[in-house]
Order: structure tokens, then C-alpha cells, then sequence
């Protein structure tokens, strides 16, 4: 039996139990060997002894420590200790999806794509190291303070050299969110997480699911046999665009990867953004030549008045009013907890990130490669996730969380920035980005903000629209820091920022 006080593996003491499940419980817990507050997930002993369940609990930790990437959630630890096999994961402050839903009702269509997007890429992640997940849903998609998201519960997934939980005569996953194929007793594949992924963005946009029945497999049953509701007149084009794709009952028919969602969704959500009243800010063209980017799953082509792309999907048909109810609410950073503790994790430690910001800044040519480029962008979008970066119409956004050390420039000349985690404490984090400018090549750092281009881009004003809580940045300090890209010629400007006085333990910043 579980109780406070209790230790296992003679480190982790456990101190209060924050969610139970069909296989085991969470717990807020002590590593009194680090001095830090940890979750545990520790396995019933009532399951313990069923060779499935326990297979189920180490693909599960298997799964999740094969997969690096900020919007998958890692473990710290796999032990057995008198009787109960547990995880160790780093405890942090938020909630699930749908206890956001829960409590909200709907989401507006620029959040549902924010957090499509990131979920997306933590597919992606996934799906690059041979993993289906195939139980994407709202209550396995978390979100910390400061609006980033965290994909988890891995129990299920399988891995390309057939490692994953069997159970004969059964359909895996939660089946108001199983793909077509899945339904239909078929393999799932990577297209059915993104089919699955559809299912919660439909969900978040009409506060409901779009598919209802009886029972969970009559729902089921429905997205082989017809297409979901429509979604209502409220949603814009563009992101109705991205779900339909996404929704398609033949796996050919969606999305061609996860990477090319997130592409879509960072697209589709910038336009939903500027259409609720907040403007992009200017910004300069790229350094070095144009160069013709190849086919990409986003158009180039951009709304009649708009600067932004949308994805290239034929329109759906007119939508009818959306079966949710109540305004969708815009989140920000305080509104995202409600108290409630989730276990998940962050990645821990310190990621130093091997910049060649120092020496000549001329060159800008993109990279060979196949790689899908963003309209507008220099360098294909693989490239800019290296660097925790999106395209969000002309201008860049942090995909993720970025936090840094001192920045340090010699004679004017800016030195690489040392990257570390967010949680611990740091000087710097990044509210937006843009290209460096080809006259700005050989400006030294310390003249950059006094560009008018440079300046707007990194000016207070955009500052303020990214940040998850405005009024707590007035003041900050700014500036402009040129890096390169990894493994290209073209130099980006970070526009960092930071207090007064103190150190930084979290991210401030909005996810895009």
C-alpha cells in the first residue's frame, strides 16, 4: 500500500498522492538524495502481477526516454523497490488539455493552433524514433504555466521493431479518439496520431467532440462510416482547412507527417491571431540571397489581405454554426492553472547549444535539402526547430521554451549565448526573433537596437504581445543577440530579454 512517508528505492520519498488511474497511481515525492521535489508514477500492486500490465509500464518508460524534445514528456528514473515498479519524472505546476476544456468550454482557433503546433512537433519528435503513440488526446496533452505543452502516457505506443503492448482481440486506445484505420482493426501508423490530434484540435474549437453515440464504439464506428459535424462559421478558413486535412477518413488524404501540421497550424494560427486584433511587427528581410524554396505543404499563397500563409487544402464547403456553446476563451499564463498538479516532465539539466555566433556574419545562402521551407523563410523549417524556432508569417517565434545564461560581446562582437533549462535559474529568454538584415552584417551588437528594423522587431511593444503576463515584463531589459544558424550560412537576430535586477526560474514567454 501507498501512503505519505513511504520510500522507494531508498530515495524517493512520497509525500502526496495527485492522480490514480487503472494502473497506478502519482504521487508528489521527495529524491532526498538531489534535495528535489520529483513525481512518481508507481504501479499498483493489484496489477503488478499481470505480465501485460507490467509489459504496458515498461514500454511506457522505454518509450518516453527514447524521445528527447520539449513537448514529450521524459522520465528520470525506472525502479523496483519492494513490490512496486515506479517512474521517476520531474514535478512541475499545470494542468491536462482537458481539464482546460473542462473549465473553459472552448478555445479560440489562435490557441487550438498554438497547441496543435506543439503538440505536433512533439509528434514528430516521436515518430522520428520509430514510435506510434496511439492514444493522442486531450487528457494525455498537458500544459505548464506558461502555455507549453507536454505530450505523455506512453503506455500504449508501439515501436517499429514491433515492441508495444498486445492484447488479442483488442482495439488499443481510447476509442473516441481512434483513427478510421484503428477502428477498423488496422495498424496504426504516424498519419493516426495525426488523425487523433485533429479529433482534440475539432474539440477545442467546438467544445465538444465531433462525433457522439451511445456508447464509446458506436462513436467510433461513425468516423468510418461518415465525416465529423461541421465546424461553425466563427473558425476561420484557414484553420478549418487544417483540420479537415488533418480529419481525412484515408490516411493518404491528411497530412503527409506531423512536421507538416505543425507547419500548417503555426500558419493557420498566425492568421487567427492577427484577425483577433493583434499585428505582427515588421520585419527585415533575411541576410544573404533570395534563394526558391521547395514545395512545401504550406502555400506561399496568402489570404486576400493578409501576409500571412495559409495551408494549401481546398476549402471544405461552407460551415454551419459550431455545436459549442459560449465564447471560446483566449488563454494566457494565469489562467492556465487552476492549482490542480499534474506529474510530467521537463527536460532537466543544461542544454548548451554550439552557436557559431562569433567571426564574420556575411553569407545567408539555404541549406541543401529537401526539407519543406516555410514562405518567406531562408532555411527550411527543420532547420529553424533546431534552433527552438517557428515561422510565424514574416516574422519568427519561439516554438519553445528559451532561456539562456549571460550573453557576453567582445569589441561589439556578440559572443555564442549559453542555452540552459528554464526551470533552473537564468538571465535571458527570448520573446521573438527576426532575420539579421544584409546591411546589418557588420553592425556591432550593441548598435543593433538602435536599428530602426531591429529596433521594432525586438521593441517593447512586441515584447509586450508575447509575453504571458505583460504587465510583469514593463521595464525589461532588451537586446538584439545574432547568432547563426546550426548548419547553414544565415544569421537570425534573438530578441532576448530580462528584469532589472534577479535572476529568471520559468519561462515567461509565450509558445507558438
Amino acid at each position: 500500500m501507498l501512503h505519505p512517508g513511504r520510500k522507494l528505492g531508498d530515495r524517493y520519498r512520497l509525500d502526496t498522492r495527485i492522480g490514480a488511474g487503472g494502473m497506478g497511481e502519482v504521487w508528489r515525492a521527495v529524491d532526498e538524495v538531489l534535495g528535489r521535489v520529483v513525481a512518481v508514477k508507481a504501479m499498483l500492486p493489484a496489477v503488478a502481477d499481470d505480465p501485460t500490465f507490467a509489459r504496458r509500464f515498461l514500454v511506457e518508460a522505454k518509450s518516453m526516454a527514447s524521445v528527447n524534445h520539449p513537448a514529450v514528456a521524459s522520465i528520470h528514473d525506472y525502479g523496483h523497490s519492494d513490490g512496486i515498479t515506479f517512474l521517476v519524472m520531474e514535478f512541475i505546476d499545470g494542468e491536462s488539455l482537458s481539464q482546460v476544456l473542462a473549465r473553459h468550454g472552448r478555445l479560440t482557433p489562435a490557441d487550438t493552433m498554438r497547441f496543435v503546433a506543439q503538440a505536433a512537433d512533439g509528434l514528430q519528435a516521436v515518430h522520428d524514433c520509430g514510435i506510434v503513440h496511439r492514444d493522442i488526446k486531450p487528457a494525455n496533452l498537458l500544459i505548464r504555466r506558461n502555455g507549453s505543452l507536454l505530450i505523455t502516457d506512453f503506455g500504449i505506443s508501439r515501436t517499429g521493431d514491433g515492441t508495444h503492448l498486445t492484447v488479442s482481440g483488442a482495439i488499443l486506445g481510447t476509442p473516441t479518439y481512434l483513427s478510421p484505420e484503428q477502428v477498423l482493426g488496422q495498424p496504426a501508423t504516424a498519419l493516426s496520431d495525426v488523425y487523433s490530434l485533429g479529433l482534440t484540435a475539432y474539440e477545442c474549437l467546438a467544445g465538444q467532440r465531433p462525433f457522439q453515440g451511445d456508447n464509446p464504439y458506436a462513436v467510433a464506428l461513425q468516423r468510418v462510416q461518415g465525416a465529423p459535424r461541421p465546424l461553425g462559421g466563427d473558425v476561420p478558413r484557414p484553420v478549418l482547412d487544417v483540420i479537415g486535412r488533418a480529419l481525412a477518413a484515408d490516411p493518404a488524404h491528411r497530412w503527409p507527417s506531423a512536421a507538416a501540421l505543425a507547419d500548417a497550424a503555426r500558419a493557420a494560427g498566425h492568421g487567427a491571431w492577427m484577425a483577433a486584433g493583434h499585428p505582427p511587427p515588421p520585419v527585415p528581410a533575411p541576410a544573404g540571397p533570395a534563394m526558391a524554396a521547395p514545395a512545401s505543404p504550406v502555400s506561399a499563397a496568402a489570404s486576400v489581405g493578409s501576409p500571412w500563409p495559409v495551408p494549401a487544402v481546398a476549402p471544405a464547403g461552407p460551415a454551419p454554426s459550431a455545436p459549442g456553446s459560449g465564447r471560446p476563451t483566449t488563454l494566457r499564463r494565469r489562467g492556465l492553472v487552476a492549482g490542480a498538479l499534474v506529474a510530467t516532465t521537463l527536460v532537466a539539466g543544461v542544454a548548451v547549444w554550439q552557436l557559431t555566433g562569433t567571426g564574420d556574419r556575411r553569407g545567408g545562402g539555404q541549406p541543401a535539402g529537401a526539407d519543406p521551407t516555410p514562405a518567406g523563410s531562408p532555411v527550411p523549417a527543420a532547420q529553424l526547430r533546431k534552433a527552438g524556432l517557428a515561422t510565424c508569417g514574416a516574422a519568427l517565434c519561439p516554438a519553445e521554451p528559451l532561456c539562456w545564461g549571460g550573453l557576453t560581446s567582445i569589441s561589439g562582437t556578440a559572443q555564442p549565448p549559453r542555452r540552459t533549462t528554464c526551470a533552473g535559474e537564468h538571465s535571458w529568454q527570448t520573446f521573438s526573433a527576426t532575420w539579421l538584415p544584409a546591411d546589418a552584417v557588420d553592425v556591432p551588437q550593441d548598435e543593433l537596437l538602435a536599428r530602426a528594423d531591429i529596433g521594432t522587431a525586438c521593441s517593447a511593444s512586441v515584447m509586450a504581445t508575447r509575453s504571458a503576463n505583460s504587465a510583469a515584463t514593463v521595464g525589461w531589459i532588451r537586446e538584439p543577440w545574432p547568432v547563426k544558424l546550426p548548419g547553414t550560412e544565415t544569421w537570425i537576430v534573438y530578441c532576448m530579454a530580462r528584469p532589472e535586477s534577479g535572476e529568471l526560474s520559468a519561462s515567461v514567454f509565450l509558445i507558438f
